[in-house]
Protein backbone atom coordinates (compact mmCIF):
# COMPACT_ATOMS: atom_id res chain seq x y z
CA UNK A 1 0.00 0.00 0.00
CA UNK A 2 1.50 3.41 -1.08
CA UNK A 3 1.60 5.49 1.81
CA UNK A 4 3.30 7.69 4.00
CA UNK A 5 4.51 5.81 7.19
CA UNK A 6 4.06 2.36 7.89
CA UNK A 7 0.48 0.50 7.59
CA UNK A 8 -1.37 -2.03 9.64
CA UNK A 9 -4.56 -3.74 8.49
CA UNK A 10 -6.90 -6.07 10.87
CA UNK A 11 -9.29 -7.64 9.07
CA UNK A 12 -12.37 -6.22 11.10
CA UNK A 13 -12.98 -3.16 13.52
CA UNK A 14 -12.81 -5.60 16.68
CA UNK A 15 -9.25 -6.89 15.87
CA UNK A 16 -8.34 -2.64 14.77
CA UNK A 17 -9.24 -1.11 18.38
CA UNK A 18 -7.24 -4.27 19.82
CA UNK A 19 -3.90 -3.12 17.95
CA UNK A 20 -4.75 0.29 17.93
CA UNK A 21 -5.07 0.11 22.08
CA UNK A 22 -1.72 -2.28 22.51
CA UNK A 23 0.13 0.63 19.83
CA UNK A 24 -1.42 3.15 22.72
CA UNK A 25 -0.76 1.30 25.83
CA UNK A 26 3.31 0.72 24.44
CA UNK A 27 3.93 4.82 23.93
CA UNK A 28 1.67 5.47 27.27
CA UNK A 29 4.43 2.94 28.95
CA UNK A 30 7.66 4.67 27.10
CA UNK A 31 6.23 8.13 27.61
CA UNK A 32 5.81 7.52 31.29
CA UNK A 33 9.24 5.49 31.91
CA UNK A 34 11.35 8.46 29.62
CA UNK A 35 9.73 11.58 31.24
CA UNK A 36 7.54 10.66 34.08
CA UNK A 37 4.37 11.74 31.84
CA UNK A 38 2.33 11.27 28.65
CA UNK A 39 0.55 13.69 26.62
CA UNK A 40 -2.03 11.90 24.83
CA UNK A 41 -3.61 13.68 21.61
CA UNK A 42 -7.78 12.21 20.63
CA UNK A 43 -9.58 13.23 17.60
CA UNK A 44 -13.57 12.96 17.55
CA UNK A 45 -16.13 11.70 14.89
CA UNK A 46 -17.74 8.05 14.70
CA UNK A 47 -14.58 5.85 14.28
CA UNK A 48 -12.89 6.62 17.75
CA UNK A 49 -16.13 6.81 20.27
CA UNK A 50 -16.19 2.71 20.37
CA UNK A 51 -12.62 2.64 20.64
CA UNK A 52 -12.53 5.15 23.67
CA UNK A 53 -15.14 3.11 25.37
CA UNK A 54 -12.94 -0.15 25.20
CA UNK A 55 -9.88 1.77 26.86
CA UNK A 56 -11.49 1.98 29.86
CA UNK A 57 -13.74 -1.58 30.50
CA UNK A 58 -11.85 -3.69 28.39
CA UNK A 59 -8.99 -5.51 31.37
CA UNK A 60 -6.18 -5.67 28.73
CA UNK A 61 -6.25 -1.50 28.94
CA UNK A 62 -5.76 -1.09 32.66
CA UNK A 63 -2.30 -0.65 32.65
CA UNK A 64 -2.27 2.48 30.82
CA UNK A 65 -1.33 5.14 33.65
CA UNK A 66 -4.03 7.37 33.65
CA UNK A 67 -2.58 9.66 36.65
CA UNK A 68 0.25 10.41 35.04
CA UNK A 69 -1.88 11.54 31.28
CA UNK A 70 -2.52 14.36 30.29
CA UNK A 71 -5.46 14.43 27.22
CA UNK A 72 -5.63 17.12 25.05
CA UNK A 73 -7.66 17.31 21.81
CA UNK A 74 -7.18 17.39 18.19
CA UNK A 75 -9.60 20.02 17.03
CA UNK A 76 -13.29 21.13 18.05
CA UNK A 77 -15.97 22.89 16.48
CA UNK A 78 -17.05 25.90 18.23
CA UNK A 79 -19.87 25.07 20.34
CA UNK A 80 -20.81 24.48 24.01
CA UNK A 81 -19.49 20.98 25.67
CA UNK A 82 -23.47 20.38 26.04
CA UNK A 83 -23.45 20.33 22.09
CA UNK A 84 -23.85 17.04 20.51
CA UNK A 85 -21.45 18.18 18.26
CA UNK A 86 -18.89 18.84 21.09
CA UNK A 87 -15.92 16.45 20.55
CA UNK A 88 -14.75 16.91 24.27
CA UNK A 89 -18.69 15.86 25.80
CA UNK A 90 -18.13 12.87 23.50
CA UNK A 91 -14.63 12.11 24.57
CA UNK A 92 -15.79 12.37 28.46
CA UNK A 93 -19.04 10.26 28.33
CA UNK A 94 -17.09 7.95 26.53
CA UNK A 95 -13.99 7.94 28.26
CA UNK A 96 -12.58 10.62 30.22
CA UNK A 97 -14.97 10.81 33.46
CA UNK A 98 -14.41 6.39 33.61
CA UNK A 99 -11.05 6.40 33.49
CA UNK A 100 -9.34 7.95 36.71
CA UNK A 101 -7.43 10.85 34.83
CA UNK A 102 -7.17 13.91 36.78
CA UNK A 103 -9.51 16.80 35.77
CA UNK A 104 -6.93 19.35 35.94
CA UNK A 105 -5.17 16.70 33.24
CA UNK A 106 -7.83 16.81 30.45
CA UNK A 107 -7.74 20.04 28.37
CA UNK A 108 -10.56 20.97 26.61
CA UNK A 109 -10.17 23.81 24.05
CA UNK A 110 -11.55 27.04 24.94
CA UNK A 111 -13.23 27.36 21.76
CA UNK A 112 -16.31 29.91 23.01
CA UNK A 113 -13.34 32.79 24.02
CA UNK A 114 -12.40 35.16 21.39
CA UNK A 115 -8.71 34.11 21.93
CA UNK A 116 -9.25 30.39 21.76
CA UNK A 117 -6.50 29.67 19.42
CA UNK A 118 -4.38 31.92 21.71
CA UNK A 119 -5.50 30.25 24.74
CA UNK A 120 -4.64 26.67 23.81
CA UNK A 121 -1.50 26.98 22.86
CA UNK A 122 -0.14 28.81 26.34
CA UNK A 123 -1.84 25.88 28.10
CA UNK A 124 0.12 23.29 25.99
CA UNK A 125 3.50 25.21 26.40
CA UNK A 126 2.64 25.63 30.25
CA UNK A 127 2.74 22.02 30.46
CA UNK A 128 4.15 20.13 27.39
CA UNK A 129 6.89 22.38 27.05
CA UNK A 130 7.96 24.52 23.84
CA UNK A 131 7.55 28.61 23.48
CA UNK A 132 5.78 30.43 20.93
CA UNK A 133 9.08 29.72 18.85
CA UNK A 134 9.76 26.84 19.94
CA UNK A 135 7.00 23.92 19.34
CA UNK A 136 6.16 21.73 21.93
CA UNK A 137 6.48 17.73 21.62
CA UNK A 138 3.14 15.59 22.20
CA UNK A 139 3.89 11.80 22.46
CA UNK A 140 0.85 10.41 21.05
CA UNK A 141 -1.92 11.65 18.51
CA UNK A 142 -5.08 9.88 17.17
CA UNK A 143 -5.87 11.52 13.66
CA UNK A 144 -9.08 10.41 11.10
CA UNK A 145 -9.59 11.57 8.02
CA UNK A 146 -12.77 12.84 6.31
CA UNK A 147 -13.90 11.92 3.12
CA UNK A 148 -12.80 14.93 1.47
CA UNK A 149 -8.95 14.26 2.75
CA UNK A 150 -8.92 16.71 6.24
CA UNK A 151 -7.73 15.57 8.87
CA UNK A 152 -7.86 17.51 12.83
CA UNK A 153 -9.70 20.34 11.36
CA UNK A 154 -7.83 20.75 8.43
CA UNK A 155 -9.97 21.21 5.59
CA UNK A 156 -8.99 21.99 1.85
CA UNK A 157 -8.56 25.07 1.03
CA UNK A 158 -8.66 26.35 4.32
CA UNK A 159 -7.13 29.39 5.83
CA UNK A 160 -5.43 27.11 8.97
CA UNK A 161 -3.49 24.87 6.38
CA UNK A 162 -1.14 27.61 5.75
CA UNK A 163 -0.18 28.46 9.11
CA UNK A 164 3.25 27.90 10.04
CA UNK A 165 3.77 29.81 13.05
CA UNK A 166 1.06 29.18 16.11
CA UNK A 167 0.39 25.55 16.95
CA UNK A 168 -3.32 26.32 16.88
CA UNK A 169 -5.48 27.78 14.90
CA UNK A 170 -8.63 28.87 14.22
CA UNK A 171 -10.13 27.64 10.89
CA UNK A 172 -13.56 28.60 8.91
CA UNK A 173 -14.45 28.98 4.87
CA UNK A 174 -16.48 27.56 2.03
CA UNK A 175 -14.80 23.88 2.68
CA UNK A 176 -14.92 24.17 6.46
CA UNK A 177 -17.85 22.08 7.57
CA UNK A 178 -19.93 24.60 9.71
CA UNK A 179 -19.70 25.58 12.85
CA UNK A 180 -15.99 27.35 12.75
CA UNK A 181 -13.22 25.23 13.92
CA UNK A 182 -10.25 25.03 16.42
CA UNK A 183 -7.81 23.10 15.21
CA UNK A 184 -3.99 21.84 15.75
CA UNK A 185 -1.62 23.00 12.59
CA UNK A 186 0.44 21.08 11.03
CA UNK A 187 4.07 22.42 12.98
CA UNK A 188 2.53 21.03 16.05
CA UNK A 189 1.06 17.76 15.07
CA UNK A 190 4.24 17.26 12.76
CA UNK A 191 6.59 17.60 16.04
CA UNK A 192 4.78 14.46 17.77
CA UNK A 193 6.58 11.91 18.94
CA UNK A 194 4.13 9.24 16.86
CA UNK A 195 0.93 10.11 15.13
CA UNK A 196 -1.34 7.14 14.06
CA UNK A 197 -4.21 7.57 11.45
CA UNK A 198 -7.45 5.10 11.83
CA UNK A 199 -9.84 4.73 9.30
CA UNK A 200 -12.64 1.96 9.22
CA UNK A 201 -15.38 1.28 6.70
CA UNK A 202 -15.66 1.30 3.45
CA UNK A 203 -16.74 4.33 3.27
CA UNK A 204 -13.15 5.70 3.52
CA UNK A 205 -11.54 3.67 1.12
CA UNK A 206 -12.16 6.16 -1.80
CA UNK A 207 -10.56 8.81 0.66
CA UNK A 208 -7.94 6.52 1.09
CA UNK A 209 -7.23 5.59 -2.71
CA UNK A 210 -6.70 9.41 -3.51
CA UNK A 211 -4.27 9.91 -0.66
CA UNK A 212 -2.80 6.78 -1.92
CA UNK A 213 -2.48 7.72 -5.86
CA UNK A 214 -1.24 11.47 -4.89
CA UNK A 215 2.05 8.92 -2.36
CA UNK A 216 2.74 7.74 -5.59
CA UNK A 217 3.48 10.78 -7.37
CA UNK A 218 5.98 11.57 -4.67
CA UNK A 219 3.94 14.73 -4.71
CA UNK A 220 1.66 16.73 -2.16
CA UNK A 221 -1.12 19.20 -3.05
CA UNK A 222 -2.15 19.75 0.73
CA UNK A 223 -4.61 22.00 -0.30
CA UNK A 224 -6.64 19.44 -1.69
CA UNK A 225 -5.63 16.58 0.26
CA UNK A 226 -4.45 18.10 3.51
CA UNK A 227 -4.20 14.63 5.20
CA UNK A 228 -1.14 14.40 2.51
CA UNK A 229 0.41 17.83 4.98
CA UNK A 230 1.00 14.88 8.29
CA UNK A 231 4.79 14.21 8.26
CA UNK A 232 6.99 13.93 11.14
CA UNK A 233 9.38 12.08 9.83
CA UNK A 234 11.76 15.33 9.69
CA UNK A 235 11.16 15.60 13.11
CA UNK A 236 12.14 12.21 14.06
CA UNK A 237 8.59 10.98 14.63
CA UNK A 238 6.37 8.25 13.47
CA UNK A 239 3.20 7.68 11.15
CA UNK A 240 1.25 4.58 11.39
CA UNK A 241 -1.80 4.20 9.49
CA UNK A 242 -4.81 1.91 11.28
CA UNK A 243 -7.00 0.52 8.57
CA UNK A 244 -9.53 -2.29 8.80
CA UNK A 245 -9.94 -4.45 5.78
CA UNK A 246 -12.73 -2.67 4.54
CA UNK A 247 -11.12 0.72 4.80
CA UNK A 248 -8.17 -0.83 2.72
CA UNK A 249 -10.32 -2.65 -0.30
CA UNK A 250 -12.95 -1.02 -0.34
CA UNK A 251 -15.12 -4.14 0.86
CA UNK A 252 -15.72 -6.79 3.43
CA UNK A 253 -16.16 -6.72 7.11
CA UNK A 254 -16.30 -3.72 8.43
CA UNK A 255 -18.39 -1.70 5.63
Amino acid sequence: MELTGAVHVSPDKEALFGALGDALLGAAVRAVEARGVFHLVLSGGGTPEPFYLRLVTDLRYRGLPWDKTHVWVVDERRVPETDEKSNIKMMREAMLDHAGIPKRQVHAMPVLEDDAAERYQAELIEHVGGSDTDVPVLDWVLLGMGGDCHTASLFPESPALSVTDKWVATNDGDRVVPPARLTMTYPLLNAARELVVVLAGAGKHEALRRVEAQAATGQRDVQEIPISGIDPEPSGGELTWFLDAAAATGGGAGS
